[in-house]
C-alpha cells in the first residue's frame, strides 16, 4: 500500500475556510489504497502572536516554557483539520509530535531529530485512518516537549516520510513550487519543474523560504522524492530528487549555469573581537547563524533580525566585546554549477554590479554570495535575474 506524506504550511491552514478547502481537496484527490499522513504547521501568524505574548511577559522568556507555548499552534491546526476530514466522511486521528514518536535532543527552541518511532501512526494507517501530525515539535529523552526551530514542520514531514518509507512527500505552500527567484520581487521568475537535492540545499541555505535546509538534508540522505506544490491548486509543482533520476537532467543541468537566485533580507551584522568569553558564549547560542567569517582577530556573524534580542541578551549577560553592529544588510546568492571558479564570470559579475555598493563577495562550491545594502536588494535581484536567467543562452 502506497504511503504519501503531505505537509501543509501556516498560510495553507490560515483560516477555517482554508482548512475546509484542504479537507475537501483531499477528499477529491485521495486514491483508494493510498495511506495518508498529513503534517501541519500552526495557522498563519499564530506562532508570531504566541511569541509576542511571551515577550510581553518577559524580555528573555524560558526556552522550555516557550516550547510549551508555541506547540499549541500546531495542536490547534491538527485538531481542526481532523474535524474537517470527519465532515468529509473520512476517519482521521490527530497526534502531537511526541505522540507521533518524533524524538529529539534536549535543545529547546532548535532541537534536532535523533530518531523516529512512529509505531502509532503505522497502527492507525493499518486501520484505514488518515493521520494528522503536528509539525515543528517532538520530545526529548527527558520527556520534555521541544520545538525544531524555523521550518520545523518541513523537517517533521520528511523525517516521517523516511521512517514510513513513503512513496512520496508533498510540501504544500502558498506558491506553486520553486522559482528561479522570489516571484513576489521578480515578476519574470520562472517555475522550476525539477531540481536535484544538492542545488535545492544550496538554495535553502541561501535564503529560499520554500523548503528548510534540514528537510532537504533528510530527503537527500534517505533519497526521498519531495514535491513542492500549491495548497490552493494542488497542481504539479517542483519535484526534488537525485540528479540521476531527473527526467530533463541534460537540458536543465547543462544549458544554464545559474539555476536560481536566492535572497534573504533583514540581516544584522555583528563583529566581535575574538576572546575566550565569546567562544564560550557561542556554545550556548542555539539559534541559526546565517553567515559567518573570521578575519584578523574579528569574528563576523550575520544573523536574521528576529534573533537580535537573543544575541543582545547573550552579549550583555556574558560581557564580551562588540566591535561593530549594523542592520541594513541583505544577501543575494547565485546558485548553479561551474560558476564559483570561473574568473571570467567573476569579472562580468563585478562589472554588472559596479553601480551597487557590494559589501562582500564569497562563494561555495555551488553559490556566489553577495552582501549588499537592503535598499538595493530588489533592483539588484532583478538585474541579476534578467542577465543570468532571462537572457542566458
Amino acid at each position: 500500500m502506497a504511503i504519501v506524506v503531505k505537509k501543509f504550511g501556516g498560510t495553507s491552514v490560515g483560516s477555517i475556510e482554508l482548512i475546509r478547502s484542504i479537507a475537501h481537496k483531499i477528499a477529491i484527490t485521495h486514491q483508494e489504497g493510498e495511506s495518508l499522513v498529513l503534517v501541519v504547521s500552526a495557522m498563519a501568524k499564530t506562532t508570531d502572536e504566541l511569541m509576542r505574548l511571551a515577550f510581553e511577559i518577559s524580555d528573555h522568556p524560558s526556552r522550555r516554557e516557550l516550547d510549551m507555548l508555541l506547540t499549541a499552534g500546531e495542536r490547534i491546526s491538527m485538531s481542526l483539520l481532523s474535524l474537517a476530514l470527519h465532515n468529509e466522511g473520512y476517519s482521521s486521528i490527530s497526534f502531537t509530535g511526541s505522540q507521533s514518536g518524533i524524538l529529539t535532543d534536549a535543545m529547546h527552541g532548535n532541537a534536532r531529530i535523533t530518531d523516529v518511532n512512529a509505531f502509532r501512526i503505522r497502527e492507525e494507517l493499518g486501520k484505514g485512518k488518515i493521520v494528522i501530525v503536528a509539525g515543528f515539535q517532538g520530545v526529548s529523552p527527558a520527556k520534555e516537549i521541544t520545538t525544531l526551530g524555523r521550518g520545523g514542520s518541513d523537517t517533521s514531514a520528511v523525517a516521517l516520510a523516511s521512517y514510513l518509507k513513503a512513496d512520496k512527500c508533498e510540501i504544500f505552500t502558498d506558491v506553486d513550487g520553486v522559482y528561479t527567484a522570489d516571484p513576489r520581487l521578480v515578476a519574470n521568475a520562472r517555475l522550476i519543474p525539477e531540481i536535484d537535492y544538492e542545488l535545492m540545499l544550496a538554495l535553502a541555505y541561501s535564503g529560499s523560504k520554500v523548503l528548510h535546509p534540514r528537510a532537504v538534508e533528510f530527503a537527500y540522505k534517505y533519497n526521498i522524492p519531495v514535491e513542492i506544490k500549491s495548497s490552493f491548486s494542488f497542481a504539479p509543482g517542483t519535484m526534488m530528487r537525485s540528479a540521476s533520476n531527473m527526467e530533463n537532467r541534460k537540458t536543465f543541468m547543462e544549458d544554464k549555469k545559474i539555476t536560481a537566485i536566492a535572497h534573504k533580507d533583514g540581516l544584522i551584522r555583528y563583529q566581535f573581537n575574538l576572546e575566550p568569553k565569546l567562544i564560550e558564549s557561542l556554545k550556548k547560542w542555539n539559534n541559526e547563524i546565517f553567515r559567518y567569517r573570521f578575519v584578523e582577530g574579528v569574528l563576523e556573524l550575520v544573523i536574521e533580525s528576529k534573533y537580535e534580542n537573543e544575541i543582545d541578551h547573550l552579549m550583555v549577560s556574558q560581557g564580551f566585546d562588540l566591535y561593530d553592529k549594523s542592520s541594513v544588510w541583505a544577501s543575494i546568492s547565485l546558485v548553479g554549477l561551474g560558476i564559483n571558479l570561473d574568473p571570467v564570470f567573476l569579472a562580468d559579475l563585478l562589472d554588472l554590479l559596479n553601480e551597487f555598493h557590494i559589501e562582500s563577495i564569497s562563494h561555495s562550491d555551488k553559490t556566489i554570495d553577495l552582501l549588499i545594502n537592503s535598499d538595493n536588494l530588489v533592483e539588484c535581484l532583478n538585474l541579476l535575474h534578467k542577465t543570468y536567467i532571462e537572457e542566458s543562452k
